[in-house]
């Protein structure tokens, strides 16, 4: 009797774990749903975050589609500097939620916090798509190109905000500073090496150390973090004309020309790029001229020029191959060309280095736009006589 009374009560108890354990996995009403993410804020508001992770974490496991859950989650672990869980939480924010922006934003400062740079960058960049004309994400984004000596990414993300914005002021001091006053090799690498250390195998900042190490004559770093960038994601567009020029100019002409002349076509889309991007012209046109295939330079200089036509090197180079050609005339003229072009280029970094755009008067506006004019930068160069009319 005692032992059939104890397999009763076992029975019993068995039961009941099994009826808490499915209540626990059990979804809750919207009701309840409603009254956890409220006390959960309360809790946050208290600074009480560990039990407000612990409510949502309940939550989100019997509700994993309740966003609003995921993005309290994400600024919990935000506040207890857990970088990376933040980033995880708030990236699973749809895109048709109405916290997917803010989502977006804060999930790049974790990433940012945590030195995931590239993941910082998608999610920066995905935002711009929804938001294009956001400051705060233009200027993460702006910051984050230029600490990893990404100048023409930069210049070219303020230049698309140039025809809508209100007051152009900020974005046309930028690019000029950016033009005149690159980031340093021996200034950037500090902070580059860093990241790396806290986040390794990334391929933007290992080809920014790379690029340091080039330009501090370390070339025996600077290859072997080039071509860790080159296989992480061979088909980067910056990391494939970087290792280019880098080749290029350390004399490795081999290993030049299998990234220019590559035996497997590089994919549709990343071929589509290379060929509207000036600076593969040009690479390939400075590979012809040292391999005297002179009728094959001027042919990618012409194209590098026709992208863009008031760049002085180009214009230089496209000047020697005519001369080594024999091409006495057109060479004089691109050399006239690039007289012209480097007297406003140097009278403009004057301005820049005098430290007049602090607070530029209306005769230095309207010197800068004269000499940015003569550039081949008209919109820039309009901005800056409207700045002018304005004092």
């Amino acid at each position: 009797m005692r032992k059939r009374l104890f397999v009763i009560t076992g029975i019993f108890c068995l039961a009941g774990l099994v009826w808490v354990a499915s209540s626990k996995q059990r979804k809750p009403a919207p009701a309840q749903v409603r009254a956890i993410i409220k006390s959960a804020e309360q809790l946050l508001t208290a600074k009480k975050t560990d039990q407000a992770i612990e409510q949502l974490q309940d939550l989100v496991e019997v509700v994993p589609e309740n966003e609003q859950a995921a993005f309290l989650l994400g600024h919990c672990y935000y506040q207890k500097k857990n970088y990376a869980d933040a980033a995880r939480y708030f990236l699973k924010i749809s895109a048709d939620s109405e916290l997917y922006q803010p989502a977006l934003i804060n999930a790049a400062k974790a990433c940012l916090q945590s030195a995931k740079m590239e993941q910082a960058e998608a999610a920066l960049q995905r935002f711009l798509e929804v938001s294009p004309n956001s400051p705060q994400a233009i200027t993460e984004l702006q910051w984050l190109y230029f600490n990893q000596l990404r100048v023409r990414e930069a210049q070219n993300l303020l230049r698309a905000q140039l025809p809508q914005a209100e007051n152009p002021y900020p974005l046309l001091y930028h690019l000029l500073q950016m033009e005149f006053k690159p980031p340093i090799a021996q200034e950037s690498i500090a902070l580059l090496k860093r990241i790396n250390q806290a986040e390794p195998g990334q391929a933007s900042i290992l080809l920014a150390l790379g690029y340091c190490h080039w330009k501090l004559g370390q070339i025996e770093q600077a290859s072997d973090l080039i071509e860790q960038s080159l296989t992480i994601n061979p088909e980067r567009l910056e990391t494939i004309l970087t290792a280019a020029d880098f080749y290029l100019e350390t004399g490795d002409e081999q290993k030049c020309e299998t990234i220019l002349q590559p035996q497997k076509a590089y994919p549709e889309e990343l071929e589509k790029q290379l060929q509207q991007d000036d600076r593969w012209h040009f690479l390939k046109g400075r590979l012809y001229f040292q391999k005297k295939e002179l009728p094959r330079a001027l042919e990618e200089m012409q194209l590098a020029l026709k992208i863009n036509p008031h760049e002085i090197q180009y214009l230089q180079q496209c000047g020697t191959i005519y001369q080594a050609a024999g091409h006495y005339e057109e060479a004089q003229q691109m050399f006239q060309k690039v007289k012209i072009l480097a007297s406003s280029h140097q009278q403009l970094y004057q301005i820049v280095a005098s430290g007049a755009l602090e607070n530029p008067t209306r005769e230095d506006c309207q010197q800068i736009a004269s000499y940015l004019e003569t550039l081949g930068k008209p919109l820039q160069a309009r901005l800056w006589k409207e700045i002018a009319s304005s004092i």
